[in-house]
């Protein structure tokens, strides 16, 4: 697994991580606006999901409402914690690279795949269009990349 170069979003979830800049995993307006940083911008939503769904990693993604910032993240867990304790969560399988993309049960996206896809966009069509992809939980509210978080972005790759 170590020769395979771990995509964009995990890498950046562990970077953050372990720079303590976040606490549980990603925005899905943050993934959205690093990989246009990184050149490899999405289509919308549904294109950014099916990415990490189309991943292959040593953990599993986890898409959660994260307790400290009231947003849905990303998170990477381990696949063993996964199958132990999120077996009652929805989960969308990808057969062709052992991926399992799991729905926390702390939020209500959908039981579908079109219904995650249609919830996500709902909720954040309008800071991706605003290109406001940092949350700002003192203020409780998106706006744009700082100059750091750009930095921080740019040197994964």
């Amino acid at each position: 697994m170590n020769s395979i170069q771990k995509p964009y979003w995990y890498r950046l979830i562990k970077l953050l991580k372990s720079q303590k800049v976040i606490t549980t995993g990603l925005t899905i307006p943050y993934i959205f606006g690093a990989y246009k940083i990184l050149g490899q911008p999405f289509k919308d939503i549904n294109h950014l999901v099916n990415t990490i769904l189309d991943s292959k990693t040593d953990k599993y993604p986890v898409i959660q409402k994260c307790p400290d910032i009231g947003q849905h993240v990303i998170m990477i867990e381990d696949k063993e914690i996964c199958n132990k304790q999120f077996r009652k969560y929805v989960r969308f399988e990808n057969s062709s690279n052992d991926n399992i993309l799991f729905i926390s049960d702390n939020t209500d996206l959908g039981k579908s795949l079109e219904k995650v896809f249609w919830n996500l966009t709902a909720e954040y069509e309008n800071p991706i269009k605003r290109t406001e992809h940092s949350w700002n939980n003192k203020e409780n509210r998106w706006k744009k990349f700082e100059q750091n978080e750009i930095d921080l972005i740019n040197s994964i790759k």
